[in-house]
């Protein structure tokens, strides 16, 4: 009996002390993971920690393949729901879905669907199908996760969010993304502002307020009273942000693991550096996250001054030691960017009389360049963002006024004497009412800034400039049927070349036989890529490469290609007028004027 009391003492004892050991270390753990975390893929200095990718990555998203299940099955019974009933569909719960981002499977009402495209752009039926918090690819390349940061002392960040009339599900997926603290460390995300330019859907009032202040920590709601556009905008967002750097995203974004710290990491380095994540695409038709690790693109602009995206160039490329550095950009796209605060106002902030959207970020480039800083894009940064084939909004005054003026803004005060290039192009712009540009003017002095000539020589020399590394400018005409090259159908990939009454003074007609025997127009070349009976002729990007874009001018006449041994043809009229490829015959539909109207020397 004795030592069975020994036993059940002991046996007590043991349970006590058990208990104790696992409450201290369940406070140990909670005070671990309480702590902000330190973000998934990052160093400190001295300290390699991405062997916490995975397990940070888990911890917020999630690794049950039976909750990914039953949060597809509730996506999927919402629709239904919504099929049966005609009911709006409700945005889903805030569970993270880990998986294939393939929603193919679920079925939308057509009627619903079409109301979603109307009304916003995109398939906004589907995203509110989809959660607000989901798990996107990480497609960082795997230096970026060794890259060493002084993460407890880099700035803080404000992110400032533009929207009007957004979506309600993509609006707040942008702004859980931000809040990830695995994509965003809590110590450095100060404040996020919603500035509101004037929207007039309910979903956007009240409830999204109410929302706000019971769901969304460090989020802020600003509204302007009366419509006033993008720039002024983001002005009045500039206004009310306290952080060190300011982080302008649109409002149909999604930001992902690592993105924030590259850019502050930079600004930290450089003050002046003006920087950008490298811009993935989300499909507006099935929300899927699409992006490649190494392929990046820069930033330029067509003489029409609409920006444009080209390959690295070859200077640049040496001038890099790692694929992680920073790229130098001519141009941004101007929609997702970080700069810090006081410099944002030193270099000039905006320009408050351009109008609504459109413009605002070649001047910001070249001013950016031109006034000793530099613009940069993040390799280690990346944002994805829904790209619309049409904008759902209305512009107050117009389209056309309103981008028109502001890029003739641009063009007055930073291009010099290369805005006669623009006017070539745009020449209804010449002698339009843009304003007072006193101040611009004086802000240019003011900072001593370089010339436009500087920029092309020093920050892109590569830029196409019409009339140099050109053998000639002008008509490329049929004598035969008075008929010349046109664009008039327009400058996009595979777009047919049309014929059109010959006209010097038609800029839609003005080619350049270049030095490398492009037939160019603007960032965009002439090219065939098909042997057969009237191939196809179409624009595509140059590239430089010679390849399809290489043509021969013959002195019979004739323009030979020799990647598929034809010539440039005049079509019939059943091809309603398009330039095709036909084999070389020396007939008078392939005899071309090649002595241009406007020929310039070598």
């Amino acid at each position: 009996m004795r030592f069975w009391r020994f036993r059940r003492g002991s046996t007590l004892l043991f349970g006590l002390v058990l208990a104790w050991v696992l409450c201290v270390g369940s406070y140990f753990l909670y005070m671990t993971v309480s702590k902000p975390p330190v973000e998934a893929g990052a160093t400190i200095v001295g300290q390699n920690v991405d062997s916490q990718s995975d397990e940070n990555r888990k911890s917020f998203l999630g690794d049950d393949h039976d909750s990914v299940h039953r949060a597809r099955e509730a996506v999927v019974a919402a629709n239904k729901r919504a099929v049966a009933g005609g009911e709006e569909l409700e945005p889903n719960d805030q569970s993270e879905v880990v998986g294939d981002q393939d929603y193919r499977s679920v079925r939308l009402d057509e009627t619903r669907k079409q109301r979603g495209y109307d009304g916003f752009g995109f398939n906004e039926a589907l995203s509110e199908a989809i959660p607000l918090k989901r798990a996107v690819p990480d497609l960082r390349h795997n230096l970026c996760k060794r890259q060493k940061m002084d993460l407890p002392n880099l700035p803080t960040a404000a992110v400032i969010i533009i929207f009007h009339n957004e979506a309600w599900s993509v609006l707040l997926r942008t702004v859980y993304s931000v809040l990830n603290p695995h994509r965003s460390p809590p110590h450095l995300l100060k404040e996020i502002l919603l500035v509101d330019d004037f929207s007039d859907k309910e979903h956007l009032k009240a409830k999204l307020d109410d929302y706000v202040r019971e769901n969304l920590p460090k989020v802020q709601v600003l509204r302007n009273p009366a419509r006033q556009g993008l720039i002024r905008s983001r002005l009045n967002g500039a206004a009310k942000a306290t952080a060190d750097v300011m982080v302008f995203l649109d409002s149909h974004c999604e930001a992902t693991l690592g993105w924030l710290t590259p850019l502050l990491n930079r600004i930290h380095e450089s003050r002046s550096a003006v920087v950008t994540p490298v811009i993935d695409v989300i499909d507006m038709d099935n929300f899927k996250y699409q992006g490649s690790v190494e392929s990046i693109m820069v930033g330029t602009f067509s003489w029409d001054l609409i920006f444009r995206w080209v390959a690295i160039p070859e200077k640049e490329k040496q001038r890099r030691k790692s694929f992680i550095d920073e790229l130098r950009s001519p141009t941004m796209a101007g929609g997702l960017f970080a700069i810090d605060r006081k410099y944002f106002y030193e270099v000039g902030s905006y320009d408050e009389q351009m109008e609504v959207w459109g413009g605002e970020n070649l001047e910001m480039s070249f001013r950016i360049w031109q006034c000793g800083g530099t613009l940069e894009i993040m390799p280690c940064s990346h944002v994805g963002h829904i790209f619309r084939k049409r904008s759902p909004y209305t512009f107050p005054g117009g389209v056309d006024r309103v981008v028109t003026k502001n890029t003739v803004r641009m063009a007055e005060v930073w291009m010099d004497d290369y805005k006669e290039l623009y006017y070539k192009r745009r020449p209804d712009a010449r002698g339009r009412d843009v304003g007072d540009l006193t101040d611009r003017k004086n802000l240019r002095e003011r900072l001593h800034c370089k010339p436009f000539q500087w920029y092309i020589d020093n920050v892109f020399p590569e830029l196409y400039i019409p009339g140099k590394r050109s053998t000639a400018w002008g008509l490329v005409r049929n004598p035969n049927s008075d008929l010349c090259l046109s664009s008039t159908g327009g400058l996009s990939d595979n777009a047919a070349i049309l014929l059109g009454k010959c006209n010097a003074d038609e800029i839609s007609q003005s080619f350049d036989y270049t030095l490398k025997k492009e037939l160019r127009f603007d960032e965009y070349c002439v090219d065939a890529s098909q042997r057969s009976p009237n191939a196809p002729v179409v624009f595509f990007p140059c590239h430089g490469l010679h390849g399809n874009q290489e043509w021969e001018v013959r002195e019979d006449g004739t323009i030979f290609h020799g990647t598929t041994n034809q010539c440039l043809d005049r079509s019939t009229a059943s091809l309603n007028g398009r330039v095709v490829m036909n084999d070389c015959a020396g007939v008078v539909s392939q005899k071309w004027s090649v002595r241009y109207v406007n020929k310039v020397a070598k």
